[in-house]
């Protein structure tokens, strides 16, 4: 097995990969893709976007398409809980970490609109309401289970942890005393 990840470091779609193949004890070269000079994925890919990975003869782009393949090749490793209505939930949460919690903590960082505008003041205030909506969910998810799924980290719980990641290091915020279970939580996943 010789795997090869292509990767930003700086970007939760690249360190939701990272952090699943360490979880799954998976050994990959890491290829870090300097964001200004794209050429290696490219050549290896045929476009631009990271996180890719390569396993031997094998080119797979976009995050959740590895973790598919990663999962299917070399089997769950513990990412998925056992149930398959539970393994459905854990891909549905991966999808709200990219498409819903993802753009959401991207505005609020790069102080940007989903269409690339500067923010308003109303805009960001709103934003950052949608954030706390969020946060209150997963303080309420937490406050009942060590994980998302029971008590051992998994896909769903690495997924939301690469996003709220980068508002911790990028964004010089800490996961408010407000919300104690999703602040535990986090301190837990930091030990991954």
């Amino acid at each position: 097995m010789a795997l090869r990840l292509f990767h930003f470091a700086a970007c939760p779609f690249c360190e939701k990969v990272r952090l699943s193949l360490k979880h799954m004890g998976l050994p990959c070269e890491s290829v870090a893709i300097d964001p200004d000079d794209r050429r290696k994925v490219e050549e290896v890919s045929g476009q631009r976007l990271v996180p890719v990975l390569c396993d031997e003869d094998r080119v797979i782009p976009d995050s959740t398409r590895i973790l598919r393949y990663l999962i299917a090749r070399y089997g769950d490793a513990n990412m998925l809980p056992q149930p398959p209505a539970d393994q459905a939930l854990a891909w549905i949460v991966e999808d709200y970490a990219d498409e819903v919690l993802g753009p959401l903590l991207r505005s609020i960082l790069e102080d940007k609109t989903p269409a690339g505008g500067p923010l308003q003041p109303a805009e960001r205030r709103e934003l950052e309401r949608h954030l706390e909506t969020q946060f209150r969910n997963l303080e309420q998810l937490f406050s009942q289970r060590r994980c998302v799924f029971g008590e051992a980290p998994g896909l769903a719980d690495i997924s939301l942890f690469a996003f709220l990641s980068c508002l911790v290091r990028l964004g010089k915020r800490e996961i408010s005393a407000g919300f104690p279970h999703l602040k535990a939580w986090y301190g837990r996943m930091e030990t991954l």
